[in-house]
């Protein structure tokens, strides 16, 4: 089996980041519509997913879920951070490049 080449999986995390942190933001988007007139000002309903019944009890689920959706993305995000961080090293310092075949 050949391993991808770490440009291509530098993409792929960038991108699957991203798709989950959209999917953060429509998570948050859908208990907005659900709350209506109780949503939260601005700045406290982004920080609000954070906190455990922030939204409410019935909207836990969603929240949760949209915690999920965020922690996956930016575990995504700091992998590609960390895979792009190395690439540089190694096209500006010489350092080893991971997965690359000998």
């Amino acid at each position: 089996m050949e391993t991808p080449a770490p440009t291509d999986l530098l993409a792929a995390a960038f991108a699957v980041g991203v798709l989950f942190l959209v999917r953060f933001v429509l998570a948050l988007r859908r208990i907005r519509l659900e709350l209506g007139a109780r949503w939260p000002s601005e700045p406290q309903a982004w920080r609000g997913a954070t906190r455990p019944l922030a939204f409410g009890e019935a909207m836990e689920p969603d929240r949760r879920h949209a915690m999920r959706q965020l922690g996956v993305g930016m575990v995504c995000l700091a992998l590609a951070a960390i895979l792009a961080l190395w690439l540089g090293g190694a096209a500006l310092l010489g350092w080893p490049v991971p997965f690359a075949s000998a």
